[in-house]
């Protein structure tokens, strides 16, 4: 047993550890298991090892694997690149197209049990505000039918992110709505906290439900195809006239 091992030994372990010795070694010198060396020297830090200070490993690290990065980051920039040159500016068909799919996948939609069809759209990426804002213009949607607002964490800056929005969307900030304040939670960590965080940005459309629609057949038609788009919204159509004739259950005798 461990406790029967001479004391003497012991602390040779440990004077053989604080001179910066593993315990695969102290175990070598002594002719004990690692396990006993484990034992013994739990408690017992290890000092820094000479030459294999933190800051030597990170330069060796870098000067190792720098060019590699280097190389690669390279390379993903010029992908890139070269992919943002072959899009071109787009045609108003083009943008339609984009600003209905970006929608569609970012913005509030109508359902067959809970019917809403407005166009509110949220969204915390600056290029995907800047695309539906031009999208919005574009099909003819005024300035006096845009409602903004920012919705963020309550330790941000709020007008400071007010201001960044309105340069983005082209709204002045006078124009805005009241600002929606995310509540602190103290259990939550949050890694969006930096100083570039601007929280989201809500862009709804007064009287919007004929753009909604149209929004919807737009997307579905370029999901679908024109046929397949036809189909789906018969199919939904149907659905929502059955559910419109279905007998509603009496009401409750007033007491």
């Amino acid at each position: 047993m461990t406790k029967k091992l001479p004391e003497e030994l012991r602390e040779l372990a440990i004077s053989l550890r604080r001179e910066g010795k593993t315990y695969r070694e102290i175990a070598g010198s002594l002719g004990v298991s690692i396990s006993t060396c484990s034992l013994w020297l739990h408690d017992v830090p290890a000092p820094e090892r000479p030459g294999y200070h933190q800051e030597r490993v990170a330069a060796m690290w870098e000067s190792r694997w720098a060019p590699y990065h280097t190389a690669r980051e390279q390379a993903r920039l010029q992908r890139k690149l070269t992919a943002a040159g072959q899009i071109r500016a787009l045609t108003d068909r083009e943008l339609i197209i984009a600003g209905a799919l970006i929608y569609w996948c970012e913005g509030a939609k109508d359902k067959v049990y809970r019917r809403s069809e407005k166009v509110n759209f949220i969204n915390s990426d600056p290029a995907v505000i800047t695309l539906f804002m031009r999208f919005l213009r574009a099909v003819g949607v005024s300035e006096e039918r845009l409602r903004v607002r920012v919705h963020i964490h309550e330790t941000a800056d709020v007008e400071a992110a007010k201001r960044y929005w309105a340069g983005i969307a082209d709204v002045p900030v006078d124009k805005f709505q009241k600002t929606i304040l995310k509540r602190h939670n103290p259990k939550t960590v949050r890694k969006n906290l930096t100083e570039d965080y601007r929280g989201c940005l809500q862009v709804l459309v007064l009287q919007s439900a004929e753009l909604y629609q149209r929004i919807e057949g737009w997307a579905y038609a370029c999901m679908l195809g024109e046929e397949g788009a036809e189909a789906f919204f018969r199919e939904r159509s149907e659905r929502m006239l059955g559910r419109l004739a279905r007998p509603r259950p009496p009401s409750p005798p007033a007491k």
